[in-house]
């Protein structure tokens, strides 16, 4: 049996993270279910993070995981990540799978106006990508802990 970790420990996105934006400001509203609603009304650039921990988490060579549901002609990527692969989940959110590259921020970076739910997060290992490939988007987020492969 093999093992990937999913080194994010709020993989259902219910705590709330920062935020960062070239002008103006970003709204954030806390939803039903518990997840955030980040909008922001300027067409400039703006980003999600924690500052405290997503430097290490997110070090160069990781494989960040995002599922999310955006207005209509808002730019997602991870700052600073080479994409890897994107699709729909079942309950059709969008995710983006990228590795980190050495140097500068990452983030879960915007462009343009309108706003940002996050479905759920996941970071990996980059030697752990091609099982994780062989998932998506089909199994649960886990957090922390291991996940047992057959």
């Amino acid at each position: 049996m093999s093992y990937i970790t999913n080194l994010y420990t709020d993989p259902s996105c219910h705590k709330q993270l920062n935020t960062w934006a070239s002008s103006g400001g970003v709204n954030v509203e806390r939803l039903a279910g518990g997840r955030y609603r980040y909008t922001h009304a300027d067409n400039g650039t703006w980003a999600l993070t924690n500052f405290q921990e997503w430097p290490e988490l997110m070090r160069s060579g990781r494989v960040v995981v995002v599922a999310y549901t955006a207005t209509s002609g808002l730019n997602v990527e991870i700052e600073n990540g080479t994409p890897l692969a994107s699709d729909t989940t079942p309950s059709g959110a969008t995710w983006k799978a990228e590795k980190t590259v050495e140097g500068g921020n990452h983030t879960i970076f915007c462009l343009g106006g309108g706003s940002l739910t996050l479905e759920a997060l996941a970071v990996y290992e980059g030697d752990e990508w091609p099982t994780v490939q062989q998932l998506l988007p089909r199994f649960p987020w886990f957090d922390g802990g291991s996940m047992p492969l057959q």
